[in-house]
Formats: C-alpha cells, structure tokens, sequence
C-alpha cells in the first residue's frame, strides 16, 4: 500500500490540535454523522493511500462492494480497512494504523463473510479505551491493543462456546455505547445460537439474544446494518427483516435489561403516509438512527417507485409519525440548528418513471435527478434540498454516492447556527453544500474517476474531510 508521504505527514500532524474523533461507524451510538468541529474549506488532496488495489483501474464499472467507514483518533491516527485479493484467492481484510504519515502496525483478520448473492457485505472495526475491536471469522471480535495491534483477545457470540467451525457470521457494524458495551449483530445456520443482538461488556462479558424469539419467528439481523443506541443509553435499536430483508422490523430493546429480551417496542417498515413497505435489503447498509426527543428512524428499500423506498421515523412509542419517499441503503445523518433537528441524506430519484428535483429554489428538473434532501425529523417533510449539477452533456448527472454523509455547523456573533454537508457524487467529485442556502452555495473538488454504485463514507474529526474513491482513502482539505 503506498501514500504520499509528505502530504501524509502534513495531514496527520494538523489534526492533533483537534478534540474530535470517529471511532465508530456513522461516528456515534445514535449514528448522527455530526462532528463538532468544522470541516476545512476544501481546495487540495493532502492524502491518498490504496486499501484495494482490485478497485483502482476498473474503470466506470460498477463497484458493488461496501466499504466501512475509515476511523480517526483526536490524535490524527488513521486506521483504514484493507481489503486485498490475489488472483482469484481468498479476499482478505485487515486494518493498517497509520500514524505521523507512517504506516504503523497491521492485523488481518480471518473475517469471512456470509456466503450470498448480495452485495459485498461490510467488513468493520471499531476504537474504544485503548481497544481495537475487528470482525472475526464464526461470529467472533478480536480484541487488539491500539498502540501495537498486538491481539488481547477474542470473543464469540457463542461464549463460553466455541465455535470453531460453525456457520456463524457477524453482519452488521460495531457500536459503542456510552458504558463501552460493544454491539454487532449475527446470523447464524448453527444449532449453537440463531441470528442474534450480541453485547461485549468491558469485563469481557458476551450477551446474545435472538432476535426471532423478540421480533417473531424467522426474524433474523438486518445485514450490514449497526444497531442504535440512544443518547442516555437506555434504548437499542435493531433492524431485522425475513430472509432477503422483507417483513422489516425496527426492534426497540431495553438496554438496561442485562439480559437484552425486554421488548420496549416493535414498528413495522409497511405502507404509510404515502410511502410504500420497505424492505432493509440485504445489499444495503441502512441503519437505525436514535433521534434527540427519544424517537427513531430507519430507511429500507421497495422496488416501486424506482427503487427508492421509504424512510420512516417512530416516536419513542413505536408509532410511525411521518415517512419520506426515499431510504434505499441510506444512514441519515442528524443535525440540530438553531433549536430544531432535522435529518440529511440522499434522494436518487433513478429513472424516468421518478418523480421531478423540486427544492423550491431552482427550477424542477426532470428524472434520473439526484439531490441532497434535509428533512424535519418528526414529518419527514422536506425542508430544502440541494440538487446535484448536470455538467456532462452524454451522461447527465451522477447520483450522490453516499451511504451517509458528514455533517458539521458554524455558529456566527449572534449565535445563528448554518449547517455543512459533506460528501460524495457518483462523478468522483466531493462537495460541500451550506443547507438552507438560497441559492445553493457548494464548493466541489474531484478525488477520482466516476464510480458507479459505490455507497462511501466521508468521515472527518475537523479539518481534512476523508472519502472513498476507487479503492483509495482520499483526504481532501486546505492547503492555504
């Protein structure tokens, strides 16, 4: 794996000033994707390091492989995924440190994924306490050091079973609670354990509950998709579906309950407020977010309109209280300005059959149209939208690229907050768009080629925006 060193150098240094950090997907428990700390104007490309050499030359074909977010210490320490094949062996996947623009230590995993026709699942990892923790083979977590990657242990969902051997997979990202209780998600053709919510306490203590004995028979843990855990800790949320995804559920649990079988409430993802049923397709990453007023929200998918799907939020009863027509492998991110919360996250509209780009600012644009859409958090009715620019005459334009973005606000003298949305077009531009401009003021720089279906993370901890491009970890930031 190679990076330009120097420019390395420059990147990881500047971001020890900084008192943020992103150590787990979509940042935090609740999967808000804010930082409080700006993201710089973005003007230069400080970073580059391939983590997939099989993605880099594949030109516009599509690249239908998941990627987790890369994680960042206060620090500036980088941790990314590998992923790596020779010939037609075995994939691989690892996570290298790099630290002050040097690689540091590496482990490979001996993760594999469960077999299926769906897309590349995620392979993940998280920080917390001094502790890597990285999905292993047969339901398992390895437990690694953080200065060294030297291993401490490992830990299966089966504990004090072991599965060695067993048809057992870990299927959805890492979260860490407030505690440093670490969750993930299975699914299982053992008759050692079935597809389970499973809990890593900081004694080393394991937890599973099975998830069809709480959300009904045949229920197993929607895939790829991380559990949510509410700000006070007291709530964990989970999404599960039948087999392929349909009969979606979002399973609220008590997470003060040690055992993790307290059932505080179950919502369905069927038709409602003019969207249709959704599905959490296993070839997607949506995930639960855990709203401020105790409420939740979750996107999944349906093949009418144009793939699009819906997204619902529930109150902290479970009631579906308002729907957007859009929630295909999409992780809204969450912002409060000026007193409210609303969410931000894609709307593709596909194909000609969809309906028109309409943010009440330019004039409507006719389907395939792509925008970025902030949305009241309680109706889910849009409140502005960004629509992505038409600048190639033979293809229009790209859909944004993103299974969530990054968000981040500025506080002027008199207190008014603006809000900052960073992330990625299917084109291989990056942008930065001020939410509720009007007209909409962006900023872009390309980080690579056009990438087709390629749903990346952006992560930053201020400064320098990091996103996905082709196999590479691009950092985008400001020279001046």
């Amino acid at each position: 794996m190679k990076f330009v060193t120097a420019a390395a150098l420059m990147l990881l240094l500047a971001g020890t000033a900084r008192s943020e950090n992103w150590l787990q997907r979509y940042h935090d428990k609740q999967h808000t994707s804010f930082i409080s700390v700006p993201v710089d104007p973005m003007n230069s490309e400080v970073f580059r390091y391939i983590f997939d050499t099989s993605q880099v030359d594949v030109g516009e074909n599509d690249i239908l492989i998941h990627y987790t977010d890369p994680k960042i210490e206060d620090n500036g320490d980088l941790y990314v995924p590998i992923r790596d094949r020779q010939g037609t062996g075995p994939i691989t996947y690892s996570v290298q440190q790099i630290s002050g623009g040097v690689e540091g230590w590496s482990f490979q995993s001996d993760y594999v994924r469960q077999p299926t026709g769906d897309w590349e699942q995620l392979f993940d990892f998280a920080l917390n306490g001094g502790v890597v923790y990285v999905m292993g083979k047969w339901g398992c977590v390895w437990l690694l050091q953080e200065s060294d990657g030297s291993i401490l242990d490992k830990k299966c969902a089966t504990d004090p079973v072991d599965p060695t051997g067993e048809p057992i997979w870990d299927v959805s990202p890492f979260t860490i609670d407030g505690g440093g209780n670490v969750y993930w998600t299975v699914r299982s053709n053992s008759s050692l354990i079935g597809s389970s919510l499973v809990k890593l306490d900081l004694n080393g203590v394991v937890t599973a509950t099975d998830l069809a004995a709480l959300a009904g028979t045949g229920q197993v843990a929607a895939n790829n998709s991380a559990p949510a855990v509410s700000a006070d800790d007291s709530v964990i949320y989970v999404g599960t579906g039948a087999s392929g995804g349909s009969n979606a559920h979002l399973l609220a649990l008590d997470a003060t309950d040690p055992t993790l079988t307290t059932v505080i409430w179950t919502g369905d993802l069927t038709a409602a407020f003019g969207c249709p049923t959704a599905i959490i397709h296993s070839s997607g990453t949506s995930s639960p977010i855990a709203l401020p007023d105790g409420g939740a929200g979750i996107g999944g998918w349906a093949g009418s309109p144009s793939s699009e799907g819906s997204y619902f939020s529930f109150d902290s009863s479970g009631n579906k209280r308002g729907c957007y027509r859009f929630g295909w492998d999409d992780t809204m991110g969450q912002i409060t300005l000026n007193g409210t919360t609303y969410l931000v996250g894609k709307h593709n509209h596909y194909t000609t059959s969809s309906s028109q780009c309409n943010n009440g600012i330019d004039p409507p644009v006719n389907p395939p149209c792509y925008e970025i859409v902030v949305l009241d958090s309680v109706t889910m009715v849009k409140q502005w939208s960004y629509i992505s620019p038409n600048r190639n005459p033979v293809h229009g334009p790209y859909e944004w690229c993103i299974d969530a973005p990054t968000l981040h606000k500025i506080v002027d003298e008199a207190g008014n907050e603006t809000g900052i949305v960073t992330g990625q077009s299917e084109s291989g531009d990056l942008f930065q768009v001020q939410l509720f401009s009007n007209p909409p003021i962006e900023t872009d720089i390309n980080v690579g080629g056009v990438q087709n279906a390629a749903y990346v993370p952006t992560v930053s901890i201020g400064g320098t925006a990091y996103t996905i491009n082709h196999g590479q970890v691009v950092g985008i930031g400001n020279s001046n």
